[in-house]
């Protein structure tokens, strides 16, 4: 944001205090949409000396013309201000807009201030903030956090690093975070993620162009990055124009893992899904779900997939657009033999998820042995036995292991997990802003394997199946918790709103 902000005032010729004033009309105008009765309330606006502080003090005046009822807070004098936010803070001041100049020795009027106060607009720190809040600063913001009041946090909740999701010290908790520009990393990444409340864009007036110049290798995938992927159907088409998916999964016991991959495979939109499993799975297959073949596979005493079961699985991937493997398989050492042959003979994309990652982590030189832009979905526990790293380690250092792993073995990986992110061979990561903690059930992951698989059987490349697949999970989840209380969601549900969430993303 420091590049972009350097490009489009000294090459693009819009100065500084523009943006900051479309910073604050911005904000403004979201405030009004999502505070109900806002000109009715009492707002706090808390400053500090840095730019932040100078967006807060347009959104002050802004309100003051608007004629809400409001007060400042500036952490420190007028008179140490520089730049835009001395000159707002100086428009402020003329307009005679109440403004208290907080030092320790009269903080106690901050009690005061937020007993008559409904709402609180946190202009403290932005993004530049890189170190632990201490002193009158940390005190302020623990009253702000247990005062009960609605927080609208400008940019990104301070006392919060923008880029590493970690946190130091004290932080607001806000309600709704307005990011200015473009989405930070922090946004999105977990513990810092928590604190952000909703989250909303809020154009500033940097031109599109300049905000591409600048290399980023990590960004949130959006709807209008979906949409381009899925190709129009031709009239004069038939099942085998989109594709045959061969999906590999189940064992006794775990046969609905198999199932809802399969279907999901057909939800995507694949014209045949043939699913190969334990031949004792097979008559409950054929009727659930009945829209999907089947093969039938030798299996061991306790109903695992076994090695003798190769041959007639090869010979099944014969002329598959793609196949989708490890749901429900056991880790079984014969199943492990399995695995083995089977993925050296695999030419087609490939998408592996569940026990066929806890497969290739009993044998590793098998990740080396991967085609290229092999589609890994792991949640952070998977991803800990593939790397040998810890959960803890992992889930602090999510983007790091993620373009460490893919750029080691040239795959593609979907780290599951709040927010789920995409991990791409150049070191790109995409991260996903759609689900919620509803779709932490049994067989979610699952569905998405198959969503995948079914993309790339018709056709999509590896990268686009993972990002389309991703989002459409997550946004059929959404859907189902916008009719029904999210805790309630089962994987099954997401099969019935993924037709919707497709739907939307293609209108």
């Amino acid at each position: 944001m420091r590049e972009v902000d350097s490009i489009t005032i000294e090459e693009v010729g819009i100065p500084g205090i523009v943006l900051m004033e479309n910073a604050g009309t911005g904000i403004v105008r979201t405030m009004e949409r999502v505070i109900k009765n806002l000109a009715r309330k009492k707002v706090l606006v808390v400053c500090g000396k840095g730019n932040n502080g100078g967006d807060g003090f347009v959104i002050a005046r802004h309100l003051f013309l608007k004629s809400v009822n409001l007060q400042i807070i500036l952490l420190g004098t007028v008179k140490s201000l520089q730049g835009e936010a001395r000159t707002n803070a100086d428009s402020a001041r003329k307009l005679n807009i109440p403004l208290l100049e907080m030092t320790q020795a009269n903080s106690s009027q901050l009690s005061h201030a937020l007993r008559h106060s409904q709402v609180i607009v946190d202009a403290i720190f932005g993004t530049g903030l890189t170190r632990k809040v201490d002193g009158l600063t940390a005190s302020v913001i623990r009253k702000l956090n247990v005062s009960g009041k609605f927080v609208v946090a400008v940019d990104i909740p301070s006392g919060i690093d923008s880029d590493t999701g970690q946190l130091s010290g004290p932080h607001i908790q806000a309600d709704l975070t307005l990011a200015l520009a473009a989405f930070k990393r922090s946004h999105f990444l977990f513990p810092a993620a928590e604190a952000m409340g909703a989250i909303e864009l809020i154009d500033i007036g940097i031109p599109t162009s300049v905000i591409d110049r600048v290399a980023e290798s990590v960004s949130v995938l959006e709807q209008d990055d979906i949409a381009p992927l899925f190709p129009k159907r031709k009239r004069n088409s038939h099942k085998g124009t989109y594709g045959h998916l061969l999906v590999v999964a189940g064992s006794t016991g775990k046969g609905g893992s198999a199932g809802l991959t399969a279907l999901a495979g057909l939800r995507a939109g694949t014209g045949l899904v043939t699913l190969a499993c334990p031949e004792s799975m097979i008559p409950s297959q054929e009727w659930h779900p009945m829209e999907v073949m089947s093969v039938p596979l030798s299996e061991t005493k306790s109903g695992a997939i076994a090695e003798s079961a190769l041959q007639p699985a090869l010979m099944a991937l014969k002329e598959k657009s793609a196949l989708a493997i490890g749901p429900g398989l056991g880790t079984s050492p014969v199943t492990l033999k399995f695995i083995e042959g089977l993925l050296s003979n695999i030419s087609c994309p490939l998408v592996i998820d569940a026990d066929g990652l806890n497969l290739l982590a009993k044998s590793k030189k098998l990740l080396d042995r991967l085609p290229e832009n092999s589609i890994l979905t792991p949640h952070p526990k998977e991803m800990s036995r593939l790397t040998g790293l810890s959960t803890a380690n992992i889930q602090k250092n999510r983007l790091k292991t993620v373009q460490d792993f893919c750029s080691h073995y040239q795959v593609i990986v979907v780290l599951k997990g709040a927010h789920s992110m995409i991990g791409l061979p150049d070191g790109r990561v995409r991260i996903n802003p759609t689900g919620h903690a509803g779709m932490a059930t049994a067989g979610s992951g699952d569905v998405l394997t198959g969503l995948i698989g079914g993309l790339l059987a018709q056709g999509f490349s590896p990268e686009n199946a993972a990002l389309a697949g991703v989002y459409l999970h997550g946004r059929a989840g959404d859907l189902y918790a916008e009719a029904q209380p999210e805790q309630t969601l089962i994987a099954s549900d997401l099969l019935d709103y993924l037709p919707s969430a497709i739907k939307e993303t293609l209108r």
